[in-house]
């Protein structure tokens, strides 16, 4: 084989080494972005179920109140809290004003109440 045809073997030997490496490279890539593509899905699938079961859990709280009553509900009390803070309280000290803990009433609806309101049932 004279010097030039080998050269022209090697060239196209050099040549589908690199395309066969890009080739790799790009697939690599490819399946790289359909991971995190993937990934991603599942975080915003998690991220939904997180918070509709903390919907759930406030809604619970504010004795079934949903969509709107439970955003005025909401808003209601951390407005409250943000006043009393204001004025100097501690959480600690709101705390205690939410919470019953000396049972000093005999009504039911407030033993336990851990919020300032009382029952946010949406009424029409």
């Amino acid at each position: 084989m004279s010097k030039k045809a080998k050269t022209e073997v090697d060239e196209k030997s050099a040549v589908i080494i690199k395309d066969a490496v890009l080739a790799k490279n790009n697939k690599k890539l490819t399946d790289l972005e359909q991971s995190i593509k993937d990934a991603l899905e599942r975080k915003h699938k998690i991220i939904v179920e997180s918070k509709l079961y903390i919907y759930e859990q406030l809604s619970e709280l504010y004795g079934g109140a949903e969509g709107q009553a439970l955003l005025d509900a909401v808003t209601a009390e951390h407005t409250l809290i943000g006043k009393l803070t204001a004025s100097g309280m501690t959480y600690e000290q709101i705390g205690e004003l939410a919470d019953d803990t000396d049972n000093s009433s005999d009504d039911d609806e407030t033993v336990g109440q851990t919020s300032f309101f009382g029952d946010f049932t949406h009424k029409d």
